[in-house]
C-alpha cells in the first residue's frame, strides 16, 4: 500500500478490501508483487484516478512486458488485478 502497509499472500477478498479503501480516499495505489528475485520487476498494481476509476497495470520482467488496462470501475479493476496478481 502507498502508506507502507504490507500483506503476505493476500486473498482475492483482501485485494477487494484494499481497492475499496483506495476508492474511499485512503491512498491512491496498491502494488501486488510476486517475489521471484530481488529485482522487483514482477508485479501488478492498481492506481485510483481522479475520476474514481482505476488503472490496472502488470509487469512480468523487463519493461517490454508492461501492460496497462484502460480505466476500470472498482469491481472490474478488482477482477483484473486479481487475475493478473495470481497469474504473475
Amino acid at each position: 500500500m502507498e502508506n507502507g502497509d504490507t500483506y503476505d499472500d493476500p486473498s482475492e477478498d483482501v485485494l477487494l478490501l484494499l481497492l475499496e479503501d483506495l476508492a474511499a480516499g485512503d491512498g491512491s495505489w496498491v502494488i501486488v508483487e510476486k517475489v521471484v528475485d530481488a529485482s522487483g520487476q514482477t508485479y501488478a498494481q492498481a492506481l485510483r484516478l481522479s475520476d474514481g476509476s482505476f488503472q490496472v497495470e502488470r509487469r512480468r520482467g523487463s519493461a517490454d512486458t508492461h501492460e496497462v488496462a484502460a480505466a476500470q470501475p472498482l469491481r472490474e479493476a478488482h477482477e483484473l488485478l486479481t487475475r493478473w496478481a495470481f497469474a504473475l
